[in-house]
């Protein structure tokens, strides 16, 4: 078995001559023209299009990225995780795809003869898990996940690869149970080292030696994290990706912000960890510990003699850096574009857009167990006034600049943006996940309940 690493959390799987690739995000400026790739893209969709199957972990663009997909042949087979919620399925029967092959929780689906994938629900179908981690109050069982992640199981001729994409580990540490009493030894390892998000990049009540701090902080929570799945499942070699991206246009001012390692840190930042996992079984004897591997775009790692096709070259990162400044400081956002904009003189009042929008909200905390709260959301679109939408089932009201009641988050966004939340042209959640959005919360509190439901704030 092989894996070519291709860019963040795209990588081919090959063996017994079938190639799988995996999350294809091969097309700049995903999360409405935020996200970008550096070292700047080596291939192209139409590179894969001789790939047997796609495997797509979860709905995020950086995993499903609809403007790569929308280059490849349609018959190709596509497979992801049999979910509750159809969203992925309807999405890619939307563009045309002919063969998605839906895969249960903990059904081995065969890919070729000693070839196998496993395609499993981060929180191991496990409701309760799910409840606690997402923070609702009531779930119903089911024997399907409602939540996004998944992670894939590779086995063929006797090697496992794992790949746990964007999973959380406390998410998922239950399925690394199922995962290592099943398959015993993990040769190879892909797992996640960094966690995108707006957090704390953009929290304006954070100074920027505060944003700096907090940054660090939650760059050391991701690389823990990455530690406890090795700690776990103790492959023989490990391979940090997924996350990688850069910030352009008007949110490349953000980058140094974001607690986001790049691939030339992670042998300092993850040498002293590695040394405290002890290891056991005959193969761990040998190594002493996990082997980190890292790739550059397109090279391959052997999993039978377990050698690499090239050594690993860092990137230069005064290249970096003008990079940045020459090309991704110039992009535009989606809502940037003309077809998009609503110049200011044809901005209207959207409090009647957010009263249908907060129904649909209250409806939704209603069907996650009656979830109520005096938390306020409050929105900032650039006009004269705010939009405040409480969480206890008030109505939504029009208020002044200032005029904030705590405990509350005000969330500053590009008008033409939050048009296109609204009319379901965008989601809140990219959004977020895109840095398009400025947050202040007073008190400075994360409240885990106010940002799962905004993303049910919609028409």
């Amino acid at each position: 078995m092989r894996v070519q690493y291709i860019a963040s959390a795209c990588v081919l799987i090959e063996h017994a001559n079938i190639k799988v690739l995996c999350d294809p995000w091969l097309k700049d400026g995903t999360y409405y023209g935020s996200w970008y790739h550096y070292p700047p893209l080596k291939h192209k969709p139409e590179d894969f299009f001789d790939v047997d199957y796609i495997y797509i972990s979860h709905i995020h663009p950086d995993h499903m990225d609809l403007e790569s997909l929308k280059s490849f042949p349609r018959d190709i087979p596509i497979l992801i995780h049999d979910y509750a919620e159809k969203f992925i399925l309807k999405i890619l029967k939307g563009i045309g795809f002919e063969r998605i092959i839906e895969i249960s929780h903990y059904q081995v689906y065969p890919l070729a003869e000693n070839f196998t994938i496993e395609i499993l629900s981060a929180d191991n179908c496990d409701p309760e898990l799910c409840g606690k981690f997402f923070g609702c109050s009531v779930l119903k069982p089911y024997n399907k996940t409602i939540q996004i992640d998944t992670l894939a199981v590779f086995d063929g001729s006797g090697k496992t690869v794992v790949n746990t994409n964007d999973c959380p580990y406390p998410l998922s540490y239950k399925v690394c149970d199922y995962i290592k009493q099943k398959y015993n030894s993990i040769d190879f390892l892909m797992v996640g080292y960094a966690g995108a998000g707006p957090f704390p990049q953009c929290f304006e009540n954070l100074s920027e030696t505060e944003k700096l701090k907090k940054g660090e902080a939650k760059q050391n929570q991701f690389l823990r994290q990455a530690i406890n799945y090795l700690n776990h499942l103790k492959p023989e070699f490990f391979m940090p990706f997924a996350g990688q991206y850069t910030l352009g246009g008007k949110l490349a001012k953000l980058n140094k912000y974001r607690g986001v390692p790049v691939l030339e840190e992670l042998e300092d930042l993850f040498a002293p960890l590695i040394k405290s996992i002890s290891l056991e079984g005959e193969k761990s004897k040998e190594s002493g510990h996990s082997k980190m591997v890292l790739l550059n775009r397109g090279e391959w790692f052997d999993v039978e003699t377990k050698r690499p096709t090239a050594s690993f070259t860092p990137s230069s990162s005064m290249e970096r850096e003008r990079y940045i400044n020459e090309v991704l400081k110039k992009k535009k956002f989606t809502y940037e574009q003309d077809e998009h904009v609503i110049e200011k003189s044809k901005q209207k009042d959207l409090t009647n857009d957010l009263v249908e929008a907060q129904k649909k909200m209250l409806s939704r905390q209603d069907k996650e167990g009656g979830y109520r709260s005096h938390w306020r959301i409050y929105i900032d679109a650039g006009q004269d006034f705010i939009y405040c939408i409480p969480y206890n089932g008030d109505p939504v009201q029009r208020v002044g600049h200032g005029k904030e009641i705590e405990p509350y988050v005000r969330i500053t966004v590009d008008y033409s943006l939050l048009n296109m939340i609204l009319n379901r042209k965008a989601h809140w959640n990219n959004a977020e996940i895109g840095s398009h959005l400025k947050y202040y919360r007073k008190p400075d509190v994360f409240e885990r309940g106010i940002h799962h439901f905004l993303s049910y704030l919609h028409c």
